[in-house]
């Protein structure tokens, strides 16, 4: 039987009694009450997420900043202290390793938060680039601390939360909530305004708890799915992965290749240059059926492509999901259609993120 990393806030997702599942060797919540009223709730109020699941890696040293540059398509050393900025790990071929976050804390100070899959895999990877001589330390600390994002329009209005509200968008600060020391961000996977933060195992359950005494609901991976695809966020193994690139994905604007040589850039200067056969595009059912990831694109008889994600969205009242096409019917207004149980279902091309807050 396989067994399953918990969080630290297992017991008290059993204790609400919430539907758990296996999301990357972890067991997590996948809803409390009901997907569509945690999303509702997210999108008009404001919802809690434990995404402890998430790698937390500090990399310090005085060449910490040089050493991250080596290996991430966005330069680390230009990142001002107190700010974040999203980023791309690819391997020597240019495919995705992980899409992640970069926290810029001290100086010499980085903390590193990436998706919960092939952890052990980013940490050799790490490892694998680091030489002796550059006295830069990576340490894991996902076990040690805890992470929670709270999201929603209310979330800034929150008399416990208030003292964050000058806190700009990627910017990340040490602070106190309530007397209890913590790291807090504001950069956010669901499309609303919020926060993510991390402090020790004991501080975050005390956290946890005065999010709930403040009336914030928890949410569970259902919600965040659905979530995070109306935004046009991306899932990491579904969506991207080691077998796409950034350019195919649309993620160049993450890969900076006027700097300095970092693994994968030669490889993904020869991909822009060569250009992309296919292409990530977001799409809108026409007919009646939802698309999962892995149902089959079909044009002109033929299957071109798959589904990455897909699901009904509640904001929209619409289904909408992503998926890989060949780049002639990329273009925004194009039509195919995706099998649903053995049936055809027509389907519209448009841009990838969905929704915009206010909007």
């Amino acid at each position: 039987m396989k067994v399953l990393k918990e969080t630290p806030f297992n017991k008290w997702h059993h204790d609400l009694h919430a539907r758990m599942g296996d999301f990357a060797g972890w067991e997590l919540p996948m809803w409390y009450t009901s997907i569509l009223e945690e999303h509702r709730t997210v999108r008009n109020a404001a919802g809690m997420f434990d995404v402890s699941d998430m790698g937390r890696v500090w990399v310090t040293g005085n060449k910490a900043g040089a050493f991250l540059s080596g290996v991430l398509t966005k330069n680390a050393e230009q990142l001002r202290v107190g700010s974040a900025q999203l980023s791309l790990t690819c391997l020597e071929d240019g495919g995705i390793l992980d899409d992640l976050l970069i926290y810029r804390l001290d100086i010499d100070e980085y903390l590193i938060v990436w998706n919960a899959g092939n952890a052990e895999q980013k940490l050799n990877w790490l490892a694998h680039w680091l030489e002796p001589n550059m006295e830069v330390a990576i340490e894991d600390k996902t076990h040690d601390t805890t992470m929670l994002a709270i999201q929603g329009p209310d979330v800034c209005q929150m008399e416990t939360l208030k003292e964050l509200r000058r806190l700009p968008r990627f910017g990340v600060t040490k602070t106190r909530i309530q007397g209890l020391s913590a790291y807090v961000a504001r950069t956010g996977y669901t499309g609303e305004d919020g926060f993510e933060i991390i402090a020790d195992v004991p501080t975050g359950l005390s956290l946890w708890q005065l999010f709930i005494e403040n009336g914030v609901m928890p949410c569970g991976l259902g919600a965040r799915d659905i979530l995070r695809l109306e935004a046009g966020m991306f899932l990491y193994g579904q969506d991207i992965d080691t077998s796409t690139n950034p350019f195919e994905a649309g993620l160049g604007w993450l890969v900076d290749l006027e700097h300095d040589d970092f693994v994968g850039k030669s490889a993904l200067l020869e991909i822009r240059h060569n250009g992309i056969s296919r292409k990530l595009v977001g799409f809108q059912m026409k007919g009646r059926g939802i698309a999962r990831s892995g149902y089959p694109i079909i044009s002109s008889g033929q299957e071109v492509g798959r589904v990455t994600s897909g699901g009904y969205s509640p904001t929209l009242n619409a289904n909408i999901g992503l998926g890989y096409v060949p780049i002639d019917i990329s273009s925004i207004g194009t039509n195919f259609e995706i099998v649903v149980r053995d049936r055809p279902v027509l389907a519209e091309v448009v841009g990838k993120r969905f929704y915009k807050k206010g909007g």
